[in-house]
């Protein structure tokens, strides 16, 4: 697992208990750049995938198919936002190489080149 606690930056302490050892969960940040649960998107993806999951983070890039636009995510199981209807998703091993790919895309973040073919 990346950082935790403190370091990876929660907006509250429920957040950080969730992302730390809570139910499998979608967090996003927020305006400030705090992570938290993001309760419409884990919702959705249980919907499409009701699980079980096994507790353990992915960092994962989301591209809108509309937009171009390329969000990261913190999805708290490998297996619950492995696919979604109206995004590209893609999953790295850790924090670092996920940024460094969203980077790639320059600010902010959009691309519409094929997915495969993307960092």
């Amino acid at each position: 697992m990346d950082a935790v606690g403190p370091e990876l930056g929660y907006a509250s302490p429920f957040d950080a208990a969730l992302a730390e050892s809570g139910p499998p969960g979608v967090f996003l940040t927020d305006r400030h750049g705090l992570w938290r649960l993001h309760g419409e998107w884990t919702r959705s993806a249980y919907n499409r995938a009701p699980g079980p999951h096994a507790f353990g983070w992915t960092w994962t890039l989301c591209r809108d198919r509309v937009s171009g636009f390329v969000v990261l995510v913190l999805v708290t199981s490998p297996t619950l936002l492995t696919e979604h209807p109206r995004m590209d998703v893609r999953t790295f091993p850790d924090r670092a190489s996920a940024e460094a790919a969203r980077a790639a895309w320059g600010q902010p973040p959009i691309t519409h080149a094929p997915w495969e073919a993307t960092p």
